[in-house]
């Protein structure tokens, strides 16, 4: 061997031994993250939506005093400035992109746990690297007069949706029926694209009292539990877009996928909690939304509901109208932001907030109280559905119209979550 030669094999083993040791590096700083994460827990029970890491971990995690915990968080934001000047490859810079989000937005949720006061804006950029963009009022008025031509009937526009609406909610004895058989088409064809964990399984289970509507609990060793809220009634088609959302290909894919992947497969435990106030919650959200998009054509949606869940519904309605109906209420999930925006930065109270919803968005009194307590309690969460969805949609349709690709784009995503800003393309 040449001289030359020689020195090229050292260096790539010189560099290997190096890239090793980085990963190493990470690991125990995801071991601090973690532990800090669900040492914050303690103080918020809602903050950590999911954990399926070492269980010794979870079992040691205790009630600290605040200022113990932005000790920790100082602490740590040294050494990760630190681990930020080392030489990484493609992957351990994707990593540590991760942490680096994920970290950061400790320090904000901490900010929040301290009493200090974040406006909607900073919220959204610091827990969840997004911008917002401000709601037109335009749009509103745009989607009032497109709603105004599709909807029957004579009265207010509120009225009449609601009119409207009431053909097409599902009885509450046959919701079980109707979002069983939504759960299974969604999970037939998720398989068709995705090789599953082998024993993967959802749970179902219908509960009352609650400030959302469905809700994703995954358990790890590849197990959710999806929880449907039954205080307000349904349309139909919320039965296939919360099958989609919080089952497949959404939450419990997206969490089952990091499981296998990222933490079992690579040992990345980073990925082992979900702390609900932070960037991944952007990518969370927004591919569950968009999961129904990708999942079924506007015309196979149609289909199964009118040949499907409708017959199981008892109900005999047109759904061609209603989804034409419902595309309008969907965009009017920018507008739920502004409404969010303005009671987060005190510019208007509860019940100013309830009358938007019930006289622009047209909701029902009760399920406009609903849903401002769930804005009450999130605050700028709620971007991540609208905003979250769009990002989404954007990354997986870019420059190509191939359902191949898009299908191949939306495992890259669940599979190895990026945040928003690492979302934004040039065209």
């Amino acid at each position: 061997m040449s001289y030359s030669a020689t020195n090229e094999a050292n260096s790539i083993l010189i560099s290997l031994a190096s890239l090793k040791s980085i990963n190493i590096e990470l690991n125990h700083f995801a071991e601090r993250y973690v532990r800090l994460a669900l040492a914050i827990g303690q103080h918020d029970d809602l903050y950590i939506d999911a954990y399926f890491g070492p269980r010794v971990w979870k079992e040691e995690a205790y009630w600290q005093p605040m200022t113990a915990l932005r000790s920790q968080f100082e602490e740590g934001t040294q050494l990760l400035n630190v681990l930020g000047g080392k030489k990484f490859n493609a992957e351990l810079q994707a990593r540590y992109n991760f942490l680096e989000k994920q970290w950061l937005s400790i320090g904000a949720y901490l900010d929040l746990l301290e009493g200090k006061e974040l406006s909607f804006d900073e919220e959204a950029a610091r827990l969840y690297d997004s911008s917002v963009a401000n709601f037109q009022r335009d749009e509103l008025k745009a989607i009032h007069l497109e709603l105004d031509r599709l909807l029957p009937g004579i009265g207010s526009l509120q009225s009449r949706f609601n009119v409207f609406k009431d053909s097409y909610i599902v009885p509450k004895d046959k919701a079980a029926a109707v979002f069983n058989a939504a759960v299974d088409k969604a999970r037939e064809l998720t398989k068709l694209q995705f090789a599953l964990p082998e024993n993967e399984s959802c749970e179902i289970e219908y509960v009352n009292d609650k400030v959302w509507t469905a809700y994703n609990w995954f358990k790890g060793d590849y197990h959710s539990l999806i929880q449907l809220n039954q205080d307000q009634p349904l349309t139909i088609d919320r039965y296939l877009e919360l099958a989609t959302h919080e089952g497949y290909p959404g939450h419990h894919v997206f969490n089952a996928l990091q499981e296998q992947l990222l933490v079992k497969e690579k040992g990345w435990l980073e990925y082992s909690v979900y702390p609900l106030y932070s960037p991944i919650s952007f990518l969370a959200e927004g591919s569950a939304n968009y999961a129904l998009r990708l999942l079924m054509t506007a015309e196979e949606i149609v289909n199964f509901e009118r040949d499907v869940l409708m017959p199981l519904a008892g109900l005999d309605a047109d759904m061609v109208l209603f989804h034409k109906v419902f595309a309008c209420i969907k965009r009017l999930g920018y507008f739920e932001n502004h409404v969010s925006k303005l009671l987060t930065d005190k510019k208007i109270d509860q019940q100013e907030a309830i009358r938007l919803l019930a006289d622009d968005a047209l909701y029902t009194h009760s399920r406009a109280e609903q849903r401002i307590r769930f804005f009450d309690c999130n605050r700028s969460y709620i971007i991540n559905y609208s905003v979250g969805e769009d990002a989404v949609a954007d990354w997986v349709e870019f420059d190509s119209d191939s359902k191949a690709v898009h299908w191949q784009r939306f495992e890259a995503l669940l599979s190895r979550p990026r945040s928003a800003s690492a979302m934004k393309l040039t065209r």
